[in-house]
């Protein structure tokens, strides 16, 4: 069970630099990963079970066209890089494919199956596999979808507690996308709630 916490929300959007500073390279691998987010204070099954969101999404071919080209990655599925190099018959393709070749459109622990099987599509999915530091978590979430859930849930809190505004500091927007505008009726709302929460 989660406490609920009043976070508020930055005055400002992230840059597009500053956004990619924080993301890991799909090229990464379970090393760098590591060492990434061990400074946010997430640990090997955090990154494990984010990974996890890969479970729906696409990737561009730029993305992972090292793996096939100028030579395969030892790594991968054969048949699954044959597939991939249909999408991207050259170094320079542009076309994308699905994250999890299972259940794309299924948030599942399908996209650790697809691991042990040799068919994760960056780098950075697949290198969780084959590090042995990682090997065992994606083992249990491929074998135990619930714990994968439970993992999940609890990572992305972890995340989303990370350089957290409180207090005065941001706004809670009515409208995650948009800043609010000047009307006070949300921000009053809440500062009541937390005046009350501190008698």
């Amino acid at each position: 069970m989660y406490s609920v916490e009043l976070w508020r929300d930055g005055l400002t959007f992230a840059t597009r630099d500053a956004t990619v500073a924080n993301l890991p390279a799909p090229t990464s691998n379970a090393s760098v990963l590591i060492t990434s987010l061990a400074t946010k204070n997430l640990d090997a099954t955090d990154l494990v079970a984010l990974s996890g969101g890969h479970t729906i999404g696409i990737g561009h071919c730029a993305s992972f066209i090292e793996r096939l080209y100028p030579t395969q990655d030892p790594t991968m599925d054969e048949t699954f890089a044959e597939d991939l190099k249909e999408t991207c018959p050259t170094e320079n393709s542009n076309s994308t494919t699905v994250l999890d070749t299972r259940t794309p459109n299924k948030f599942d622990n399908k996209y650790y199956v697809d691991l042990v099987n040799r068919q994760g599509l960056f780098t950075s999915d697949q290198d969780l596999y084959t590090d042995g530091r990682t090997r065992p978590i994606v083992e249990s979430f491929a074998n135990n979808q619930k714990l994968f859930f439970e993992n999940f849930v609890y990572s992305m809190v972890k995340m989303g507690q990370l350089s957290l505004l409180t207090g005065k500091h941001g706004e809670i927007r009515a409208n995650c996308s948009v800043r609010n505008s000047d009307g006070p009726y949300i921000s009053s709302v809440v500062d009541d709630d937390e005046a009350d929460s501190e008698l």
